[in-house]
């Protein structure tokens, strides 16, 4: 409809175009009406978001706090490495006395077996002085032997010089007087015959008892060398105790060589990490409240569940926020547009005023 110039619209497009805005009214209070329940499922969805966030803190805190406990444990390490160089220095030196006492031992066995040696060389001359004591005893029994022999022949000329009398009886008893002293001589040459025999006998008596002497200075020099054997026994017995002892501290020695060899290594390898750590350590610790220690055990204990909720719960989530990102974006630029709409409709302030005071009333 047309009044002159203007375009005026028909009662009919007026009642169509009022219909068509209400429609769209309607439209708008439904989009308004479950916008608040989209809202409130994505604040949700934030809320849960940030305490996901929350708790990969607290596992970051976990971590921090397992890594001071490893700290922790690397000094306990280095404590008892120390320990162990220090048991290490202690055998060492117990070793070295043992050392000390080998040699001492090795020492006086030297000395007991240089003192066995010269016993053994005094029991030599010993035997040699019996041996040469026995050779002149041979020869004073050679001689008294001669001797016996000589009065032997005596006797043999006696008994001849008797038979040649008895063919010369006549002869004889003409030279009595000189068979007489024949007679006679022979006597004096049996008795004398008679002390060298007596002589002999005192002196082979004499060289039994140098015999027996030598025998006796034999036996007691055997006596000496078996003591010498028995202690150059004992000593073969110390020597080699003493080596047994000194293989024991050689290999103690070792194991200690090789275990101070891996505390270096350990040293080498977590030095330079502990001296970076350390001041950070210290000050965690210094900042560490007991309230603290008691969220990280419960942290803990709750670990579990944390896990299951994690993978079935979150991960999800997590995997589907490069589609839903968007969507939230698309759907915060279609609430803007909505409240600006709403808030340019004629009385719609009103209306919003008005519900607040029945909300308040309520």
């Amino acid at each position: 409809m047309r009044l002159g110039p203007l375009a005026v619209p028909s009662p009919g497009e007026v009642v169509d175009t009022g219909r068509s805005v209400f429609g769209w009214f309607g439209e708008v209070v439904d989009v308004g009406a479950r916008l608040p329940s989209r809202v409130d499922a994505l604040l949700e969805e934030v809320t849960r978001l940030v305490g996901v966030l929350g708790t990969l803190a607290d596992r970051v805190d976990g971590l921090v706090d397992r890594a001071d406990t490893i700290v922790g444990r690397v000094d306990g390490v280095m404590e008892r490495v120390d320990g162990v160089l220090g048991e290490a220095r202690r055998i060492t030196a117990g070793a070295e006395e043992v050392v000390g006492s080998a040699r001492s031992i090795t020492s006086g066995a030297d000395e007991v077996v240089g003192s066995a040696r010269r016993i053994t060389a005094g029991a030599e001359e010993v035997v040699r002085s019996a041996r040469t004591i026995t050779s002149g005893a041979e020869g004073v029994v050679d001689d008294a032997r001669k001797i016996t022999s000589g009065a032997d022949e005596v006797v043999a000329s006696a008994r001849g010089i008797t038979g040649g009398a008895a063919e010369v009886v006549e002869s004889a008893r003409r030279i009595t007087d000189g068979a007489d002293e024949v007679v006679t001589s022979a006597r004096s040459i049996t008795s004398g015959a008679d002390e060298v025999v007596t002589s002999a006998r005192s002196i082979t008596s004499g060289a039994n008892e140098v015999v027996t002497s030598a025998r006796s200075i034999t036996s007691g020099a055997n006596e000496v060398v078996e003591s010498a054997r028995t202690i150059t026994t004992g000593a073969e017995g110390v020597v080699g105790d003493a080596r047994e002892i000194t293989g024991g501290a050689r290999e103690i020695v070792e194991g200690a060589g090789a275990t101070s060899r891996s505390a270096q290594e350990l040293l080498d390898l977590y030095r330079p990490m502990l001296e970076r750590g350390a001041p950070l350590a210290g000050r965690f610790v210094e900042e560490l409240s007991q309230e603290e220690v008691d969220a990280a055990i419960k942290l803990v204990d709750e670990l579990p569940q944390f896990t299951e909720h994690m993978v079935t719960d979150i991960m999800p989530i997590l995997a589907t926020l490069d589609r839903v990102g968007p969507d939230l974006h698309e759907l915060l630029d279609v609430t803007k547009d909505l409240r600006q709409a709403i808030d340019g409709i004629p009385g719609f302030s009103f209306l919003k005023r008005r519900g607040s005071k029945d909300d308040e009333n309520a």
